[in-house]
This record gives C-alpha cells, sequence and structure tokens, in this order.
C-alpha cells in the first residue's frame, strides 16, 4: 500500500515536471515566435501601404514596418489614416 503511494506520487511530480516543462517551451515558442513575425502573421485593421527609396514609383503591401522589404532603404509605412511612419532596421 505504501508503495502504492509512492509510486503515485512519484508519478504525479514527474507529470507535473513533464507539464510545466511543455508550458515554458510552449511561452518560448510564442515569444520568440512574436520577435520574429513575418508579414504572414500581421493583422492589418488599418490598411496601408510601404514605400522604399530603393523601389521608386512601387506601393509595397503591408500595414506594418515589419512587411518593409530586408533590402529595403528609406522605406515609410503609409497608413490609410493619413500618417506616416519611417520604418528602421532590425
Amino acid at each position: 500500500d505504501r508503495t502504492t503511494r509512492r509510486h503515485e506520487s512519484t508519478s504525479m511530480a514527474a507529470t507535473m515536471k513533464l507539464s510545466l516543462t511543455f508550458v515554458l517551451l510552449i511561452s518560448a515558442l510564442v515569444v520568440f515566435g512574436d520577435a520574429q513575425a513575418t508579414c504572414d502573421t500581421v493583422r492589418c485593421i488599418q490598411g496601408g501601404y510601404i514605400t522604399c527609396k530603393n523601389y521608386p514609383g512601387e506601393k509595397l503591401d503591408g500595414c506594418a514596418c515589419v512587411c518593409a522589404p530586408k533590402d529595403g532603404r528609406g522605406c515609410v509605412l503609409h497608413l490609410n489614416s493619413g500618417s506616416t511612419n519611417r520604418c528602421t532596421r532590425h
């Protein structure tokens, strides 16, 4: 009877440690995933486009600076509300 209780207690502790490890791993993926967000994951409510000096005359898709091309220089985010924001390199 005591052996069974010890085994159950050990099993429950192992399950809790495994669950905690799983939660920490998932949390890390979410945090680092947000830091590495791509334009595919950006939800646009306000709408807009991006212009870059080395893409003259082009209105590039995107409503967040994360959507600017990696090789873009002097990129500016133009929102449908009329506001503009300079995109800085990450």
